[in-house]
């Protein structure tokens, strides 16, 4: 681990666009290894299609389930309401993150 790296939460919003959203995740790869705090937390904002399971599936089949979480919300509340999803419990956190990266998946 790199000496006083900091920890990062990135949030990244999805909205019926997996295949974005997975190519985005998998750019963040070497990213890790300067970042080894990272955590990345994808909200899907209630897509209504297969977008929940086809990036489920990626996390599982790339092995990302430690530094990747998916949080199905129930109702698209907009951009800022998938951002508060993954943001607010993090912030309540006993281990808060350092910095926060709104990342669009296009």
């Amino acid at each position: 681990m790199q000496p006083n790296s900091p920890k990062i939460l990135v949030v990244i919003v999805n909205y019926r666009t997996p295949e974005l959203t997975i190519n985005c995740l998998r750019s963040l790869i070497p990213e890790l290894t300067n970042l080894p705090r990272m955590q990345v937390t994808v909200v899907d904002n209630d897509s209504g299609d297969d977008s929940v399971t086809k990036i489920a599936k990626a996390i599982a089949t790339e092995g990302w389930n430690d530094w990747v979480k998916l949080i199905a919300s129930p109702h698209n509340g907009g951009f800022s309401y998938g951002n508060n999803l993954a943001i607010r419990p993090v912030l309540e956190s006993s281990d808060p993150a350092d910095y926060f990266l709104l990342l669009n998946p296009d």
